[in-house]
């Protein structure tokens, strides 16, 4: 259990010098973020090691997409004893990286801007943290996301949205106030939830992306339907709602950005560049 994030990647350097091939994760999302980050730094790309992830964090996104049902020792004892024989996954996580080099390359599964970022402020609230833990953090941003709707002061600056621009191959996908941005390489999340679909235009990548606009129409009404995995024409058809693949993305925006739970600052010119980052095996039950 490191105390800092330095200490964290001397182990990880370690188990690299040691080339450890099975790396065991018990944590949140924010946790294996930060792991799966340190071992691409410290392990040659060509002989990245297989994770495992064992859910015992706030939010568990990525757990419920490749890692173990178990908890803990349950967890870990089925590793030990099964390993050769449980299922493995092979998947391209999210890489995000800063144009002008202001920060490290980070990797994760799930970013989300505007409307997201104030959200996960919420969550991250002592209060959230302390009578919802696990997975119930995530349903309890939901719904003070959109219950700070219902307020008047707060409903316009949370519609309004930021100033937001989403690039993919050179094309333009959104220019300007954006009410929310998600990204991710996961391809399922909990309880069924996936707001993402592909449009008509034949797009490749493992990156799935919504945009949602600012005061965007319909908004309770396509809240209930992606919350359910559903997206209806009406939907798909509306110019409020875009969503699709993409190997990579471009986003300009002031505000912060989330990574994983985590907060981080776009850099001085705004921008960050999202693309698929190197291929993890992922042992899971």
């Amino acid at each position: 259990m490191p105390a800092s994030h330095e200490e964290m990647m001397e182990m990880v350097a370690s188990l690299a010098r040691r080339n450890v091939r099975l790396i065991a994760i018990n944590g949140g999302d924010g946790t294996v973020s930060d792991v799966m980050t340190a071992v691409a730094r410290c392990y040659p790309a060509d002989a990245l090691p297989e994770l495992a992830i064992f859910p015992s964090g706030n939010t568990n996104l990525i757990a419920q997409d490749i890692g173990f049902s178990r908890r803990g020792v349950e967890a870990l004892r089925q590793l030990c004893q099964k390993h050769e024989t449980l299922p493995r996954t092979k998947r391209r996580p999210l890489e995000i990286s800063w144009p002008e080099g202001e920060h490290e390359t980070r990797l994760g599964m799930f970013q989300g801007s505007s409307g997201y970022a104030r959200a996960i402020a919420i969550a991250h609230s002592p209060h959230v943290l302390r009578y919802a833990p696990h997975n119930l953090a995530v349903a309890v941003t939901l719904i003070g996301a959109f219950g700070s709707l219902l307020w008047r002061r707060q409903r316009e600056t949370w519609l309004a949205g930021d100033r937001l621009t989403l690039e993919s191959d050179g094309e333009v996908l959104a220019d300007g106030h954006s009410f929310l941005l998600l990204s991710t390489a996961l391809q399922r999340l909990n309880l069924g939830i996936w707001p993402f679909w592909n449009t008509g235009r034949a797009r490749t990548g493992g990156l799935h992306f919504l945009h949602v606009g600012a005061h965007p129409a319909r908004l309770l009404q396509a809240t209930w339907s992606l919350l359910r995995g559903r997206a209806p024409s009406w939907l798909r058809e509306s110019r409020d709602y875009s969503s699709g693949r993409a190997g990579e993305l471009i986003v300009t925006c002031k505000g912060d950005f989330v990574l994983d739970g985590e907060r981080f600052a776009p850099g001085a010119s705004n921008r960050i560049k999202l693309s698929e980052g190197p291929e993890f095996g992922f042992i899971h039950d």
